[in-house]
């Protein structure tokens, strides 16, 4: 008899069982959609319509063009934009306002999260931002982990300055 030490087969039916096993991963690779298979395609450009359907295509409902390479997205009442600039590069923003924090809180948020930085604007509007460099291309995967990143970042945020308002 086969086997392994702990299993014994008759003759022959481990090979039976091998031979099993590569066919139903053969046919399982076969069933993969052929999305999966472009998400690891580096691309160093996307049109507008690409990435909202990418979005879409990932559950965010609320995406909408609001400008030619101007998409927003609404989640939980808050407003995100994400601009594509003319080198392709994409930034995520979201600003707020009616919040009375300080250079030295956004400088708390900056020293204990490393992928979007937060800073206040001309009017003293705190703004979270993040970017998505093009340079080298990337792929639809790394564009949705992007995105869902600064999302949850985004609701994060906005805790962060409930919590250190100081009006």
């Amino acid at each position: 008899p086969e086997g392994n030490g702990f299993f014994c087969a008759p003759d022959g039916a481990m090979h039976a069982m091998h031979k099993q096993k590569l066919v139903v991963l053969v046919l399982a690779l076969f069933a993969i959609p052929s999305v999966a298979l472009t998400d690891t395609t580096l691309k160093k450009e996307y049109t507008d319509e690409e990435l909202i359907e990418t979005l879409r295509n990932e559950g965010f409902r609320s995406i909408e063009l609001t400008a030619d390479r101007v998409i927003s997205n609404k989640v939980d009442g808050l407003t995100f934009v994400l601009f594509a600039y003319e080198d392709d590069d994409l930034q995520l923003y979201f600003g707020v306002k009616g919040y009375c924090v300080d250079a030295d809180v956004m400088n708390a948020w900056n020293q204990t999260r490393s992928l979007s930085r937060a800073y206040l604007d001309e009017e003293t509007d705190a703004i979270l931002e993040a970017d998505l460099l093009a340079n080298s291309g990337y792929t639809e995967q790394q564009f949705i982990e992007w995105f869902k990143v600064f999302n949850f970042s985004a609701l994060e945020f906005r805790q962060f300055l409930i919590e250190n308002d100081e009006s």
